[in-house]
């Protein structure tokens, strides 16, 4: 069987086996993960409120902030697809995924520990954010980008890459939400170690770092990879890089819808939902950790059902199920919060809100499957550049992915700053991070500082909360919206089109060996 994929010069014929994941590789795989997540979320979703909170800046400072943040972002999206080149022109003896994964999580955890345990405060810290900011840019994507380019490479069976990306992202989960739940109680309110949140992120700093490498040690120690290729001795350039990433447009329609889904719901969780949290309900980490606790549950009720249910709806019904999940789970909260009065703490009606509030999140967290769905297929376009090429490059095309989450926290920054300086967030929040500050240098006690916060937060005028609620509402339902409307039209790897795709390449596969068999 003659075919374009016979005749391309020096490629690269990758046999990744369509046997089942091992249980070795599924657990293994699975487990690295964890450390990553709870570390990314501290560094993603908590830099911001480590700011706020323990920092006392400026409007100016913030600006500066936040430009850091985007152009640090920015770059880290650009160099994303260059660190692809580099994993897939990686020859050792481990391979082309260990050795960065290794380096990367050594590092990053260096850089975390730097960045959450110093004391400096203002335009000196702004400067070390700069550095340690950038420097998280190359360390992070240097483990990001390996640890995901390895999945494809241990199977290209759909249904099994659907297994693997479910473990995997049970995991994650698992570390993401015990770092959503531990970060807010162990920095913010009475359960705050040492009564301090500057001491509670020096603590989750160094626990970040431990666990990151830890974890990374069940992967780089415990995963046997399946995948072989025949030899291929020309290397992917940098100038070739960019044009095989535009020529796949399924990977590019796949990134930008990834992109969407981020930037909506990722304002959410990047800062607006907290500073709603503690100003409409009360300074309490534990108040913020347990309003999301319905959300984590029907994330986590998705990930481990996500196998059955592919099969029983297909997968492209599920990316449909789960977008209209995040815009109707929205909606059903801004209605809520607008519906709802604000209540004094602890009243009936302070309960009956914070309640019906956290529980409409479990729509949300039914929706944020849609993410997993995405990377999946996004995974699948490694085959369908293959089957059009000739060539795989499991790394180049999966550095996309961390790409899709760098450039969207770029926009998420600049989304938040603008949100934030409109409803006057930092008149408040200069206020709590002075008194942080000094029951940590032992000025004022513990209940001397809560009982001021509290008087501050009791001041946050009615205009500041709403514009939180309906900006953590609206941006999500919009993204999302689009974000669908661009799937339904432009993505067209769905379950029969890539099994044609595997089967025909197993055809190509099988041709191309026995040539080479004739040849020796």
């Amino acid at each position: 069987m003659k075919s374009s994929f016979e005749d391309a010069p020096n490629r690269n014929i990758s046999t990744a086996s369509n046997q089942k994941v091992s249980t070795r590789n599924l657990l293994m795989y699975s487990l690295g993960t964890f450390g990553r997540d709870f570390l990314y979320v501290l560094f993603s979703t908590q830099l911001l409120n480590y700011i706020l909170f323990t920092k006392q800046i400026s409007k100016a400072e913030l600006g500066y902030i936040t430009l850091i943040i985007i152009l640090a972002r920015i770059f880290d999206a650009l160099n994303d697809p260059i660190m692809g080149v580099i994993v897939d022109n990686t020859r050792s003896r481990w391979g082309k995924f260990k050795p960065w994964q290794f380096v990367g999580a050594l590092l990053t955890g260096i850089v975390v520990i730097v960045l959450f345990t110093t004391n400096l405060q203002g335009s000196a810290f702004v400067g070390l954010l700069g550095g340690m900011y950038f420097m998280f840019s190359i360390t992070f994507t240097m483990n990001d980008i390996s640890y995901w380019g390895m999945m494809p490479s241990l199977t290209s069976d759909e249904h099994e890459r659907s297994k693997l990306m479910s473990a995997a992202q049970l995991v994650a989960s698992a570390g993401g939400g015990l770092a959503g739940f531990l970060i807010p109680v162990l920095t913010i309110g009475a359960f705050a170690i040492k009564g301090s949140a500057i001491a509670g992120y020096k603590v989750i700093a160094y626990m970040a770092a431990i666990l990151m490498v830890g974890f990374q040690l069940f992967t780089l120690l415990g995963v046997k990879e399946k995948s072989i290729s025949v030899q291929v001795e020309n290397k992917l350039s940098l100038k070739q890089m960019f044009p095989k990433l535009i020529k796949n447009d399924q990977l590019m329609w796949s990134c930008l819808v990834i992109i969407l889904y981020m930037v909506g719901t990722g304002v959410v969780f990047n800062g607006l939902s907290t500073a709603y949290v503690y100003f409409e309900f009360g300074y309490s980490g534990l108040l913020a950790t347990l309003f999301f606790a319905f959300l984590a549950v029907a994330t986590t009720l998705f990930t481990v059902t996500y196998p059955w249910l592919e099969k029983k709806f297909t997968r492209t019904k599920m990316v449909y199920y789960t977008g209209f999940s995040i815009i109707f789970g929205y909606l059903l909260l801004l209605i809520i919060g607008l519906v709802f009065p604000s209540s004094p703490p602890q009243t009936v009606l302070w309960y009956v809100k914070y309640g019906i509030m956290a529980l409409t999140l479990a729509i949300v967290g039914f929706g944020q499957g849609f993410y997993m769905i995405m990377v999946i297929a996004m995974a699948n376009t490694v085959e369908y550049s293959e089957h059009k090429t000739g060539i795989r490059e499991e790394g180049l095309f999966f550095s996309l992915r961390p790409f899709a989450a760098k450039f969207s926290s770029a926009i998420i920054q600049g989304i938040v700053t603008m949100v934030y300086l409109i409803a006057g967030v930092l008149t408040y929040t200069n206020g709590i991070s002075a008194l942080e500050n000094e029951a940590a240098q032992g000025v004022i006690t513990e209940d001397i500082k809560l009982n001021k916060i509290n008087e501050i937060i009791e001041s946050v005028s009615n205009s500041s909360k709403i514009v939180l609620l309906v900006s953590m509402c609206l941006i999500p339902m919009i993204f999302m919206t689009v974000a669908l409307i661009i799937y339904k039209k432009k993505y067209i790897l769905d379950e029969k089109t890539f099994n044609n795709i595997l089967k025909e390449l197993e055809e190509r596969k099988g041709d191309k060996l026995e040539e080479i068999k004739a040849d020796n």
